[in-house]
């Protein structure tokens, strides 16, 4: 598996011969027998473990490094997703980290990188979203042995501060959808408001999606805008769902659909004033930047509309999976841990079902004899 040459005679010392698991020979010389004898030990005593290193494969640098990953997981990625992978390479991590060889980048290194953009005062959202490209492009190069250990693991990042979603009422929301400058919008809103469908997912749907009979929203795709163009990718969290919409919403799409929205299926549901599909910053600037003015309302982005959907949702009754099932949430602790505070009411209804109908549960006569209840052996 590995030995040693004496090669002192053709000017090469002592050479170290070995042959790793991937079949390639390789050699290192040295210019003592001791060190040969050491490096022999490590590498067989490395090869024997699985934890061998190919050394030169470590110096490869991380631009090099990224342009590798990036291809390889790029066919498992959304549209979006690796244009946003991209764009943190650009401006953050290979201005930093570019010419740096995998096996140099060490943890102090990436703590001082993490302390430097908080200090800049990029958010903290962002500077997480960095680490966590820098330590998926490590986890591949210690998979593929190029280096030992990854060194983001373990890094302090600053913390997200959890505020309460911020969402319209009911009544705000109708309020929006009729001071649209289209009933067309109004409508949109309204699927918003009620459905909690990201904008995305409204731009995206398509006559064939809207179930009339079993007033259903069937969600499948998403529609975006990546580098000035608009694509359709698969939904954020690559779910496909169901979305109920109440019978006067339904009714309204019903008519909308009759006659407003061209034969075919694949129609889309809702578009601009020239027939194109929608663009969030064109609707955002054009239509609803100006309608919150005009109603003296926060200036909020639209999916304010979605968390008001959710609010609606909990308001009426909905349970945390419920909630979770309608609007896409990856999980129902997700959803909890956003609209938590709105299940707060169900706490105080659980309270008053907690009280016995004869009175106290603390009252003496309530309290069973010691044993009652309990499994007999």
């Amino acid at each position: 598996m590995a030995h040693i040459a004496d090669r002192r005679k053709q000017g090469r010392g002592w050479v170290v011969r070995y042959r790793t698991p991937d079949g390639r020979e390789h050699s290192k010389s040295h210019a003592t027998k001791t060190a040969a004898d050491d490096f022999l030990a490590t590498v067989a005593a490395d090869l024997v473990r699985g934890d061998y290193l190919n050394p030169a494969a470590g110096k490869t640098q991380l631009a090099d490094w990224s342009a590798h990953w990036l291809a390889m997981v790029r066919p498992t990625l959304r549209i979006s997703t690796a244009d946003g992978y991209e764009s943190l390479l650009r401006s953050r991590i290979l201005p930093r980290f570019g010419t740096t060889p995998l096996v140099a980048i060490r943890p102090s290194d990436v703590q001082e990188w993490i302390g430097a953009m908080t200090y800049e005062g990029l958010s903290v959202s962002r500077t997480k979203k960095c680490a966590i490209v820098l330590k998926m492009m490590m986890d591949a190069a210690v998979r593929d042995g190029m280096v030992r250990s990854n060194p983001v693991v373990g890094i302090k990042l600053p913390r997200i501060e959890r505020h309460e979603a911020a969402y319209f009422a009911p009544d705000v929301v109708d309020a929006l959808a009729s001071a649209m400058s289209s009933v067309e919008y109004g409508l949109l809103v309204r699927v918003l408001g009620i459905g909690g469908l990201r904008f995305g997912e409204s731009a995206a749907l398509t006559r064939d999606r809207i179930d009339l009979l079993r007033r259903r929203i069937l969600v499948r795709e998403s529609l975006g805008e990546v580098g000035g163009k608009l694509i359709r990718d698969s939904t954020k969290n690559y779910q496909h769902r169901q979305v109920p919409i109440p019978p006067g919403l339904a009714n309204d799409l019903a008519e909308h659909l009759e006659v407003s929205v061209s034969p075919g299926g694949d129609a889309p549901v809702f578009q601009s004033p020239h027939g194109q599909y929608l663009r969030y910053r064109a609707f955002h600037g054009r239509v609803w930047r100006p309608t919150l003015v005009a109603l003296d309302l926060p200036p909020v982005g639209l999916h304010v509309l979605r968390h008001s959907a959710a609010a609606r949702l909990i308001q009426a009754g909905g349970s945390p999976k419920a909630v979770q099932s309608i609007l896409g949430h990856r999980s129902a602790a997700f959803t909890l841990t956003v609209y938590g505070h709105l299940f707060d009411s169900d706490l105080d209804d659980l309270a008053a079902r907690l009280e016995s109908p004869a009175g106290p549960t603390r009252d003496a006569q309530s309290i069973p004899p010691r044993g009652v209840g309990e499994l007999s052996a």
